[in-house]
């Protein structure tokens, strides 16, 4: 015995096709609204990340070059290097440039060997005052001065040098528990800022042998 299936009619099937499943306006809303919340949350803890992430870059880079500039006095058999340029960037005052130089004694002379390394890319700062007390006391004259090249010449920046010779000393003249500096995001930058914040980089440079010693939070 034959089984015959019912035929459906073309318009219940037109009927059929003619609305697919989706999202009604409600669901949406409330997935729009969701994925509001969520970005609302994750968007601190992102940017703090970025800016942790920032400052460890820079903190990298700062010990990299002093590292490399030892290297390059050592190997070089010269005096090497590392211009520190201090002056004020969109109201925020510090060291927002370093920049890897050969120095010659006979003439107080220096030429750049690189281009110079920016902080404000980073959106970091090198503080100055408590923090980073290095530059503050018993500076020599060949380490300190008025920018004489630019652009740093027409932000009227000053700049501390650190000169690493070829027998392995530096022309630092602090004791080792006033030798560091710190690198801090300019979002927590503040005049005479005294205590660091909750993220910092922190770099010791051992006026003796030249070596550099980080610390991070």
């Amino acid at each position: 015995m034959k089984t015959f299936l019912p035929v459906q009619s073309p318009s219940s099937c037109l009927r059929r096709r003619s609305h697919p499943a989706g999202f009604s306006l409600v669901e949406l809303v409330i997935v729009i609204a969701i994925m509001v919340m969520l970005i609302a949350v994750a968007t601190p803890y992102t940017l703090g990340a970025l800016q942790s992430a920032n400052i460890t870059s820079a903190g990298d880079t700062l010990m990299q070059k002093l590292a490399m500039a030892q290297q390059r006095a050592l190997t070089e058999n010269r005096p090497v290097g590392l211009d520190f340029y201090y002056y004020t960037d969109d109201d925020i005052k510090g060291c927002h440039a370093i920049q890897m130089v050969s120095y010659n004694p006979a003439t107080n002379q220096a030429s750049p060997l690189e281009p110079p390394v920016y902080w404000n890319k980073l959106s970091v700062v090198l503080v100055e005052g408590a923090l980073s007390p290095m530059f503050s006391i018993n500076q020599t004259p060949v380490s300190t001065g008025q920018a004489k090249v630019n652009p740093f010449q027409s932000l009227g920046a000053t700049y501390y040098r650190v000169i690493f010779y070829p027998n392995g000393s530096t022309s630092l003249r602090v004791p080792l528990r006033t030798a560091y500096l710190t690198l801090i995001s300019t979002k927590h930058y503040k005049a005479d800022l005294s205590t660091p914040p909750s993220d910092y980089y922190t770099v010791q440079i051992d006026p003796v042998t030249g070596r550099g010693h980080s610390y991070r939070p």
